[in-house]
């Protein structure tokens, strides 16, 4: 007979969590818009108190990774999956000489098949650790990691630049969306490949045959502060047919900071007059709400600003509600490609001295007059799909974007 593991479990108070939807099975949503405060949602913490005779260590880090999910995932049918079964095929799987990573990489196969989101485990390399990390914290400041400003992909064995934020080490460099990442000095790329205050030498590709190499030294901070400082930096306004046209890239919506800086940049481009307004939720993390929609919806000049709005499949949680709200009222024009399709309500759970985060989907939200989210995701009203690499600083989907604005603009004439 198979050996139950017993688990204890202890709940702490958690910092308010703008990535989830819900928190403590009130929607974010709701919250926000009520103007009610956001509840706590609550940490549950696993320590094994119990472990066979010769169970080596991969498998009870195994064990509790799979029992978090397990015992606090929302759908308890389990998207209708013998989920015990489908537990122990996995578990088979691992070897006691696995690294963390290693078993990151079988739990995760395992809860691919739950096809949800925001359920998964991540180990200190991997850069979505630090990011959830720095967004369930108490602190914008909180765990900061040595990072240059971009977020890869990975296709087959080939890493690739799919952002590079904007005011951050690597944009400064002269990296671009699409390069191919080779190496950083001399070894194979690892997104989290640098030292905090040690310059790399990082070899690129513009198009998989020319190389080049970059230097340049990573900042060390938390993963919400790059984000904003990217919000930030992208804001700017360019003259198009002789009309003061905005921009701005808002990568996340997790903290107040990234709305006043959203609000900053609409009442700079208002002071300078602008006749049209891109609006950038491409990449990045979610968190954000319907506030973010306020300064549109509210004020009389914004009104009668023609708006288009970038959306990729980057474009979760948070930032596929507002996209959401803007395609069912109208407000603006959605440019790209469609988005995650990933909004349920999450909570963390660190696990062996924060070895691992994991994330759990604990709650379910259909956004009433929106419809599904989850799984579904929001469709541009003008499709274009994204340059994924070799873009040698193209960009169609925000090309398209200025052509729409080209086309309102030339009929103010």
């Amino acid at each position: 007979m198979a050996r139950r593991m017993f688990w204890s479990f202890a709940l702490a108070a958690a910092a308010t969590v703008r990535l989830a939807v819900f928190a403590n099975g009130v929607p974010l949503a709701t919250a926000v818009q009520s103007s009610r405060p956001v509840p706590k949602p609550h940490r549950v913490i696993l320590q094994p108190i119990d472990r066979a005779p010769g169970e080596c260590a991969a498998l009870v880090q195994f064990d509790a990774i799979a029992a978090t999910v397990t015992l606090n995932f929302y759908d308890r049918t389990f998207r209708g999956l013998p989920w015990s079964l489908r537990v122990k095929q996995h578990r088979r799987k691992i070897k006691c000489t696995d690294n963390p990573d290693q078993i990151a990489a079988v739990a995760n196969a395992l809860f691919a098949e739950l096809k949800a989101s925001h359920t998964g485990v991540y180990t200190a390399d991997d850069l979505n650790y630090w990011a959830l990390e720095s967004i369930f914290s108490r602190s914008i400041d909180d765990y900061p990691v040595a990072y240059s400003g971009i977020w890869p992909v990975r296709r087959g064995g080939t890493w690739f630049a799919r952002y590079v934020l904007p005011g951050c080490p690597a944009q400064k460099a002269g990296v671009l969306p699409g390069d191919e990442l080779i190496s950083i000095n001399g070894k194979r790329y690892r997104p989290l490949g640098l030292r905090a205050g040690a310059t790399a030498a990082l070899v690129v590709s513009e198009d998989g045959t020319t190389r080049r190499t970059i230097r340049l030294r990573p900042q060390f901070r938390s993963m919400q502060q790059f984000f904003l400082t990217a919000t930030r930096a992208s804001e700017r306004i360019e003259r198009v047919q002789g009309h003061a046209v905005g921009y701005v890239h808002l990568w996340a919506g997790t903290n107040p900071q990234f709305l006043a800086a959203l609000n900053d940049a609409l009442t700079h481009f208002q002071r300078h007059h602008v006749s049209a307004l891109i609006l950038d939720l491409r990449g990045g993390y979610g968190g954000a709400g319907s506030p973010y929609l306020a300064k549109l919806r509210q004020d009389p000049y914004f009104r009668h600003v023609y708006t288009v709005v970038l959306i990729d499949y980057g474009t979760r949680s948070g930032k596929e509600l507002v996209a959401a709200i803007i395609k069912h009222d109208h407000l603006a024009t959605l440019v790209g490609s469609h988005t995650a399709g990933a909004f349920l309500g999450a909570s963390p759970v660190r696990l062996f001295h924060n070895k691992y985060l994991v994330e759990v989907a604990v709650g379910h939200y259909v956004p009433p007059g929106i419809g599904e989210i989850e799984g579904v995701g929001v469709q541009p009203d003008v499709a274009v799909p994204p340059c994924t690499r070799f873009c040698r600083g193209s960009d169609p989907q925000l090309t398209a974007a200025l052509q729409l604005v080209r086309r309102y603009l030339s009929r103010l004439r």
